[in-house]
């Protein structure tokens, strides 16, 4: 992780120097994508490298989850896309065709882990247990490595509900943005609002007081105020906006409206849901529930929070919101299964100065 931090400020810095304005979301996606590649592939995908943070990448996944609800209801619809060739998807879904393009990726990069003459190779991935183990061949096939991997990709940067190919594929894709939405998320908050941003530095200064080293997960995790700041923003921002179903499978469940005292027997098996940002925004739990009060987004944003101020016309490292409103770039405004922005937003964009 500190070599991605290091570059992820390095990138920062150059911004800064050149002054343009960083759209967060890809630039936070291709830090976690990368951090996550590292862990289990034993190498990292470099995205931060690419001089677009890998942005056409990006825009393709984010195309993809237009698609949720369609998968969600018509499962054939996802098998039907899965299996078009990449010419099919350049001529009828051409938001796709950079993420198609990478499916071979997946593949090669199992494929050059499995056949390392290196053990060590192996041993650095998270494929070890699972090549060297007595599991029937067929769950250890390239293909099935490779579903594995993008799904620990995705789950480190969700969930999933596709079949096959397509399960696999929509979990790494949703993930990558999941954590990139909540630290985009954390970072606007931050931002927006001073006296807690003053408040976190305050704390992470008298922690690390060398701005130029990379946290440690222990070291933030002992942090109250910043542990609550985090806390907060998975409450404000949750990275699933969708309904999740739940199901008792032996007890009954008893449920009891407050407002009219009348109570409700739900019988053992039956699916029940409920939205998490409905309840997360419950006035009724939380006193204010839209006011602003992991280890892989402790130690992201704790680097940037602890290097750079908030601009207000002075010298020095300093991040500035620029053109970003929390209505159309920040809240959630449409149901995607994860949180998008209104249509045309760019996300949070900032302007780094030094």
């Amino acid at each position: 992780m500190k070599e991605s931090m290091a570059k992820l400020l390095s990138r920062m810095e150059a911004a800064s120097e050149s002054g343009d304005t960083l759209r967060m979301h890809h630039v936070l996606k291709a830090c976690t994508s990368d951090i996550i590649t590292k862990y289990a592939f034993g190498e990292s995908f470099h995205f931060l490298d690419e001089e677009d943070y890998a942005a056409p990448y990006m825009e393709s996944t984010d195309v993809y989850h237009l698609f949720n609800h369609a998968f969600c209801h018509f499962p054939w619809i996802g098998t039907l896309i899965a299996s078009a060739p990449l010419w099919a998807i350049k001529a009828f879904i051409p938001g796709l065709t950079e993420m198609w393009n990478k499916q071979e990726m997946w593949l090669q990069h199992l494929k050059d882990i499995r056949n390392s003459p290196s053990p060590d190779r192996i041993k650095s991935t998270i494929f070890e247990g699972v090549l060297n183990s007595k599991l029937p061949e067929i769950e250890k096939s390239d293909a099935r490595m490779a579903h594995e991997a993008q799904l620990v990709v995705f789950a480190g940067q969700g969930t999933t509900g596709m079949l096959e190919w397509i399960v696999d594929q929509q979990a790494l894709w949703r993930s990558q943005r999941e954590s990139a939405y909540t630290l985009s998320a954390a970072l606007y908050e931050l931002l927006a609002n001073p006296q807690e941003l003053q408040k976190t530095k305050a704390e992470l200064a008298e922690a690390i007081p060398d701005p130029s080293l990379i946290p440690s997960f222990a070291q933030l995790e002992a942090l109250p105020y910043f542990s609550a700041v985090m806390q907060e923003i998975l409450r404000i921002h949750p990275a699933i906006v969708s309904r999740l179903p739940r199901v008792s499978p032996e007890s009954a469940i008893v449920y009891t409206n407050k407002r009219n005292g009348k109570s409700y027997n739900i019988p053992p098996g039956t699916p029940t849901n409920m939205t998490i940002q409905i309840a997360h925004s419950n006035p009724e739990v939380f006193d204010s529930p839209m006011n602003f009060a992991r280890q892989q987004m402790f130690i992201i944003l704790a680097t940037i929070v602890r290097k750079y101020e908030l601009y207000v016309g002075q010298e020095g490292p300093t991040l500035e919101l620029y053109e970003t409103t929390r209505e159309r770039d920040i809240d959630v405004d449409r149901d995607m299964i994860i949180p998008f922005p209104a249509p045309g937003s760019h996300g949070l964009r900032v302007k780094v100065r030094s």
